[in-house]
């Protein structure tokens, strides 16, 4: 694939060398919800981090792919301060994973942003995707209008889940 996008040319490096695949079609039957207040605090989260990567979870009662929807968004700090990646702070991380298990919630979904790139996990991001079962969610600034996009990220293979706003 040639493309002019930023980040492209990483994507298609790690292809060459089999460690990372990506497929941009939807995964069929698969498709994901996300209320739009939601949808709002993540778009806003992201405005109020630029020039920075924000980075926050969605929390739901069950996974996307067990039908879950999120109701909340956790908004974390995103200890690299970097407009190129994000690193979560490992005592924040704890504390919320531990309220979010004492709850019987689960991480519906890794929100991030980019701020200059579009919506696609990069092959930092997929480095990074620790969490097989969640959604990872990519907000992307580099259009006037903010485009978010779902996505699985299992054992280095990368597909788009559609993502409806309810």
């Amino acid at each position: 694939m040639v493309s002019d996008q930023p980040g492209q040319e990483d994507w298609q490096a790690a292809a060459a060398a089999g460690t990372a695949r990506r497929r941009l079609s939807p995964v069929p039957g698969q498709s994901a919800t996300l209320p739009a207040g939601l949808l709002q605090e993540v778009i806003d989260a992201a405005r109020e981090d630029a020039p920075n990567e924000t980075v926050g979870l969605l929390v739901a009662p069950a996974h996307a792919a067990d039908g879950g929807v999120p109701t909340r968004y956790v908004r974390l700090a995103n200890a690299a301060a970097s407009p190129y990646r994000y690193l979560l702070d490992p005592d924040e991380q704890l504390r919320v994973m531990l309220e979010i298990d004492d709850a019987n919630e689960v991480i519906w979904g890794v929100v991030h942003s980019h701020v200059a790139t579009p919506a696609e996990p990069s092959v930092t991001d997929v480095g990074l995707a620790y969490y097989p079962d969640s959604l990872y969610l990519i907000c992307s600034l580099a259009e006037p209008a903010p485009v978010v996009r779902a996505w699985t990220i299992q054992d280095g293979e990368v597909s788009e889940v559609p993502l409806g706003v309810g």
